[in-house]
């Protein structure tokens, strides 16, 4: 195997692995956004049940402390 076949393997494995990284990358990326979407979703979700617990509160009355 000459030099340049051995140059040729190494940088093709390599620009392989650079395209594969930023595949990955992007999609971890992705990943990412979509759990921040989420996570905003449930504090949304979680503000509007101590809304709905604060309204049944006032209309039920508060419940009694031990």
């Amino acid at each position: 195997m000459e030099w340049g076949q051995v140059v040729t393997i190494i940088f093709g494995v390599a620009g392989f692995m650079g395209i594969f990284m930023f595949l990955i990358n992007k999609r971890i990326d992705s990943l990412e956004k979509r759990f921040d979407d989420v996570n905003r979703r449930l504090d949304r979700i979680e503000e509007d049940i101590r809304e709905i617990r604060q309204l049944i509160y006032k209309f039920l009355g508060e419940p009694a402390k031990k």
